[in-house]
């Protein structure tokens, strides 16, 4: 469980119905009030695998057949009973799973003794070995051929290598975990989701093998995984006296002080976020992994790593009104002070975290501009160009993004002020993905990730960083095949998680996560669309409809259950501006 002296933070999400969780439809699942994902309950498995009952038909074999393979315990064993013998020997279960819904099986053929049977169904993901969930959209087929064993109906000859699961069964059997691993610098812990067969107490075993394992294929070049690596290092965990858990591990040789303590890091977030309760005691080749923590740590230990740690900014909400940065106070907008707050020119912006630093997009005569400077004083120019996307600093308060004519580039300052160009981003696959123009793009809070607009459609990708400084986008992909080609704005309320503004009537605002789940709608009753932009945080959205900016968060800790006018910005056609 979570350290019972952190606050619990909460991003208001609408929460599909369990059932629609991987649905693989264009429709965006909502519900009737919001929850906030932290006070979500810890669920094991609501439903176990079926077993072959005596009497059944080919077709319903077929179905409990695909139920079974979300179990992978003994190379999916529960599985293998609907085989035949020499089936299930030969039988490869290995390499990814897909998973499935919307399954047909029509008979192709039939006698007495043996069916021949076509499986037809919609592709809504592919969950790795290691847990890592992509999404997928399409039709999946594939034949199977039945015989009779003794009077009962069981799959025989080849079946395809792999695994299909019933996406019902799977909603109903995993869930999903946040694993963590240290950011290049050592600054931020990054969350690489991995979806978990949910077996009663083994939660802590399996969620520490995937920290030894390391980070998934996907996340790999953004992260530092710390450990020299999963074949070199053992790992077992045991509940202590104290009701915590105590973890063994051996082979991590000469990790020095600093990766010990990102280590522990890591370790304590990713059982902290299970709700696997502490304190966690980390012995490390036969002695603690820290003198200092022999008896234990606790998540206040770490917390300076908290992956859900509060913006260290408390400038609030500004605005772009009529071209200028203005701050909202209860009762009116008063201008920032310096170049930005008098311009008239401003087109969008953005607040570092620390809220000190601001980069904005402005109007010249000949095209735009991005500037980069002090919120409040002065800016510099750093780029100009025909059209530059709103600007985005992500991880760093010093090193802001922007797309310039297309081309993805960083921009840094110095300590003394002075500013660079960080070199283009390589965003080569971006258009295999979606094709169009890249209309926004954000960094996470942590760097390791971006969120894009490419022709209307969200993206996700990750930062890989190359040993000689070069960053390029890899692991590009849809951020969520329900969501369609009309999104205008899109903003990471956390590290895992971004909101988005799509050109529509109908859930003109979602919420995606990046562990591989269709997109679900936000409360929109009382907005009035078109929404042109949308930013957040973990605990409040801001969104600009046709009369101005409302906001979206809680209230006395209770989430609210409509949109609330930000009363100054009201008929001003303002756009909000959050510290990232």
């Amino acid at each position: 469980m979570s350290d019972p002296r952190r606050p619990r933070v909460v991003v208001l999400l609408i929460l599909a119905m369990a059932a629609t969780v991987l649905s693989g439809c264009v429709s965006i699942p909502t519900s009737s009030s919001p929850k906030p994902i932290g006070t979500l309950p810890s669920r094991g498995p609501s439903a176990a695998v079926p077993t072959p009952r005596a009497g059944m038909t080919p077709e319903a074999l077929v179905r409990d057949f695909l139920k079974a393979t979300a179990n992978p315990g003994s190379n999916h064993q529960a599985a293998r009973q609907y085989l035949t013998e020499s089936a299930a020997s030969a039988w490869d279960d290995r390499g990814d799973a897909l998973i499935v819904d919307q399954i047909s099986v029509l008979t192709d053929a039939r006698t007495d003794d043996s069916y021949s049977v076509r499986v037809i169904a919609d592709n809504t993901g592919t969950l790795s070995s290691d847990g890592h969930l992509t999404p997928a959209t399409g039709r999946v087929e594939s034949s199977l051929r039945l015989t009779s064993v003794d009077g009962q109906w069981r799959i025989d000859g080849a079946l395809p290598r792999g695994v299909m699961i019933d996406r019902t069964q799977f909603t109903s059997s995993y869930r999903t975990h946040n694993v963590y691993f240290p950011s290049p610098s050592g600054e931020r812990l990054v969350a690489d989701p991995r979806w978990v067969y949910a077996t009663g107490g083994t939660v802590a075993d399996q969620v520490i093998d995937l920290v030894v394992g390391g980070p998934s294929a996907e996340l790999a070049p953004a992260v530092d995984p710390v450990l020299p690596g999963s074949d070199s290092v053992r790992a077992s965990v045991q509940t202590n006296n104290a009701g915590g858990r105590t973890l063994t591990f051996a082979g991590l040789g000469n990790v020095d002080a600093r990766g010990r303590a990102l280590f522990a890091a890591q370790v304590i977030w990713t059982l902290a976020g299970a709700d696997v309760p502490g304190p966690y005691v980390i012995q490390a080749d036969g002695a603690p992994l820290d003198e200092r923590y022999a008896d234990g740590w606790t998540t206040a230990d770490v917390a300076s790593l908290d992956p859900a740690g509060p913006s260290r900014s408390s400038t609030g909400l500004l605005v772009i009104r009529s071209g200028s940065l203005d701050r909202v106070t209860d009762t009116a907008l008063a201008p920032v002070s310096g170049t930005l707050g008098s311009s008239g020119s401003v087109l969008s912006a953005a607040v570092s975290d620390n809220g000190q630093r601001v980069a904005a997009v402005t109007r010249t005569a000949s095209g735009e501009e991005l500037v980069l400077g002090d919120l409040g004083g002065s800016v510099t120019s750093v780029a100009s160009g025909r059209v530059i996307t709103r600007p985005s600093f992500g991880a760093d308060d010093d090193t802001v993004w922007a797309v310039v004519d297309g081309r993805v580039e960083r921009f840094r300052r110095d300590a003394t002020g002075a500013i660079t160009s960080a070199g283009t981003v390589s965003s080569n696959g971006v258009a295999a993905v979606a094709p169009g123009d890249i209309t926004e793009l954000q960094v996470s809070r942590d760097g390791a990730r971006v969120a894009a607009v490419v022709g209307g459609v969200p993206v996700l990708a990750v930062v890989a960083v190359a040993t000689d400084g070069t960053v390029s986008l890899t692991g590009i992909r849809v951020a969520a095949f329900n969501i369609g080609s009309q999104a205008a704005s899109l903003d990471w309320v956390s590290g895992d998680t971004v909101v988005i503004a799509r050109r529509t009537t109908d859930s003109p605002i979602v919420q995606v996560t990046v562990d591989g789940t269709p997109a679900v709608g936000l409360l929109s009753g009382n907005l009035t669309p078109p929404v042109t932009a949308v930013v957040g945080d973990r605990t409040t959205l801001y969104a600009a409809d046709a009369r101005g900016i409302l906001r979206l968060g809680s209230t006395n800790g209770d989430p609210d259950q409509y949109w609330n006018e930000v009363g100054p910005t009201v008929g001003t056609g303002a756009i909000p501006v959050l510290a990232q």
